[in-house]
């Protein structure tokens, strides 16, 4: 990046790199891509501090983020308007694979025939096309996983008339889970696979959708456990190098997946209690991503973007 002054003379010049999953990095100052501003580094730490201080999950996270919630009410805008735009948009979706939008189609049909879950996979298709086309979207947590959240968020809204405040807790929830992941494995595909991008989405959704539950503190970490734990290994294999294919699909299917995770952790915490923890599970995904090879890590030469090329040959 350079800068010039009104006389049109180089002022200034970074040379940036990109780290993955919204980090960055700059040659010419030495930054910390990776500042938090919580003290508590797991989730179980966090869970400690909740528990000595007789506080909520809500009242941890906004007493470290006071303009927090004026925030995600602009983030709970922009992910309503990203999928209602997405519900009406038709037309093909730009570059060489030139897919038709599906969307409004799959919203139709979830209408007619009075089916959430198809709603649910017709928002995440709305924000994910809305990404494909280059438009407005919320990263949550990467751009490859804007849907899940977003449909989350449309859903609770629009559908069940949630109050908007509780949503919004409901993200600030979401969004410790993520800083989690990010901070101890990775949000990055090009990093973890796509466990760390559409997996850690479906893990923010599903310890939001417990919130929304009224699930206690141990069931929300269940929730948000079950969502990682079961997209553990997934690759990051996207056709022609675009996030169309199968990314868009995988946005629908971690929808529900969350959803599935809440009803799951709220059940089963009544049966028994859950053997492997957020924090291990969290572990377990960097590792997993460290191992996948990188033919399967973002670089379209391998899984099923190199099956694609192959066939088109």
């Amino acid at each position: 990046m350079k800068a010039f002054n009104d006389n049109h003379e180089l002022a200034q010049k970074w040379t940036i790199f990109s780290l993955g999953g919204g980090s960055i990095k700059i040659k010419e100052f030495k930054t910390n891509h990776n500042d938090e501003i919580y003290l508590e580094k797991s989730f179980k730490e966090i869970s400690n501090i909740i528990k000595d201080k007789g506080i909520s999950i809500t009242d941890y996270i906004y007493g470290y983020e006071n303009d927090l919630e004026d925030y995600l009410d602009g983030i709970l805008d922009a992910m309503i308007t990203c999928v209602k735009n997405g519900l009406v948009n038709e037309g093909n979706l730009p570059g060489q694979l030139s897919l038709k939008r599906s969307a409004k189609e799959l919203y139709q049909s979830a209408v007619k025939e009075n089916d959430d879950d198809l709603k649910l996979m017709a928002y995440a298709y709305a924000a994910c096309e809305e990404n494909a086309d280059g438009k407005t979207c919320v990263t949550a947590p990467t751009l490859g996983a804007c849907g899940v959240m977003a449909s989350l968020a449309y859903y609770s809204l629009i559908d069940k008339q949630i109050d908007r405040k509780k949503i919004i807790d409901a993200l600030a929830i979401g969004g410790l889970f993520g800083n989690l992941i990010k901070s101890n494995a990775t949000i990055s595909g090009a990093v973890g696979g796509c466990q760390a991008e559409v997996g850690a989405a479906v893990s923010m959704a599903s310890a939001s959708f417990a919130y929304l539950l009224d699930l206690s503190l141990e069931q929300i970490e269940y929730a948000a456990e079950i969502g990682m734990e079961h997209n553990l290994g997934l690759t990051c294999d996207p056709v022609l190098g675009y996030v169309m294919i199968p990314c868009i699909e995988r946005n629908a299917m971690g929808i529900l997946r969350a959803n599935d995770a809440a009803h799951l952790a709220k059940y089963m915490s009544k049966i028994r209690e859950h053997v492997v923890s957020f924090d291990m599970v969290v572990e377990t995904m960097n590792e997993t991503g460290k191992q996948i090879p990188i033919a399967l890590k973002e670089t379209s030469i391998g899984g099923l973007a190199k099956e694609y090329n192959n066939e088109k040959k």
